[in-house]
């Protein structure tokens, strides 16, 4: 198993109480997982947290897609798709480097498609459509913000795992070459996200085709205004943070796993800002966001995930982050 690999799993143990690995007997680890299903309301497959094989799905997704053409358009295999969703379902040891992320996509975008009535649910769905069309910008993003933070807090948690995944994928699309920008991802996931827009028969109506469009929009925003705005919250954005080991910026200001940028005001800008708190003297506290011996290494080319991170600095980001 490959180095990124085993540190996911155990960081999906410490979230989720779970850990994936190569299934040897011999080793420190369950025979079986948590069961990820497949066609139940998400508060049955959620009841105390993110299950840790879905988180998993999704942090592999993070840090590969980003590299890989039409990730979330083009199929995965079925056969591999069949077997990575029986083992979900009953809780089997599985290694997700035997599957390619066109797979793993794939087999997220069937579970989701899965959820009776969809992640969002047909009310939440139609106050979508109707903000997409809002002209002032700073009511629509209230609006968004108003709506996203109302859902059950494990909705809120997967959906800004998946929108800051989408958003990292987007972000990388003209310099890896991948194709997948937020228009491309937005027209490929929508129908997962939407139920309201796909078709109950097999021809496709009118009505049917216009919410797809519309579905399309809503997504594409919600990519593109992942961090540009305060749409999902600070505790959520901190929990991505957290979660994935990467650094992003809301709204003009650092955030970094653990703690959220100071209050306006506080410093004449934030690059002032930045600059105490790599260098650690906030008298706010003790901790810093990013360790000083890695202050020459991060800068904002990284915020998205650029493929010029290297894995040296993953690395050491995420082992300084664990000893807090």
């Amino acid at each position: 198993m490959s180095t990124w690999a085993a540190r996911m799993h155990r960081r999906a143990a410490t979230f989720s109480n779970v850990v994936t690995s190569c299934g040897h007997p011999s080793g420190p680890y369950p025979r079986r997982l948590e069961k990820v299903k497949f066609g139940v309301p998400l508060e049955e497959v959620c009841k105390n947290d993110i299950p840790g094989p879905l988180l998993v799905l999704i942090l592999k997704l993070n840090k590969e897609a980003p590299y890989r053409k039409d990730v979330f358009r083009a199929p995965g295999h079925q056969g591999a798709m069949k077997k990575l969703i029986h083992f979900l379902q009953t809780g089997r040891l599985v290694n997700m480097d035997n599957f390619s992320v066109y797979t793993i996509a794939s087999v997220l975008k069937k579970f989701l498609r899965k959820v009776p009535g969809g992640i969002f649910g047909k009310d939440i769905e139609q106050e979508f459509f109707q903000v997409i069309e809002f002209s002032d910008l700073h009511l629509q993003r209230d609006e968004i913000h108003r709506i996203i933070t109302s859902l059950p807090r494990y909705t809120q948690k997967l959906l800004v795992l998946l929108f800051g995944t989408f958003r990292v994928i987007a972000s990388n699309s003209e310099k890896a070459g991948t194709g997948m920008t937020s228009e491309a991802l937005g027209v490929s996931v929508a129908p997962s996200f939407f139920h309201s827009c796909v078709s109950d028969g097999k021809t496709a109506k009118m009505e049917d085709v216009m919410k797809f469009k519309v579905a399309s929009r809503v997504m594409k925003h919600l990519i593109e205004e992942f961090a540009s705005s305060n749409l999902f919250g600070k505790d959520n954005y901190e929990y991505y943070a957290r979660v994935t080991g990467r650094v992003l910026r809301v709204q003009g200001e650092w955030i970094c796993s653990f703690q959220y940028p100071p209050t306006k005001g506080v410093f004449p800008n934030e690059y002032v800002a930045l600059e105490r708190y790599l260098l650690g003297h906030l008298s706010m506290g003790t901790e810093t966001w990013l360790q000083c011996e890695n202050n020459d290494r991060w800068h904002p080319n990284y915020l998205e995930g650029n493929p010029d991170d290297t894995k040296a600095d993953e690395d050491s980001f995420y082992r300084a982050n664990n000893t807090v």
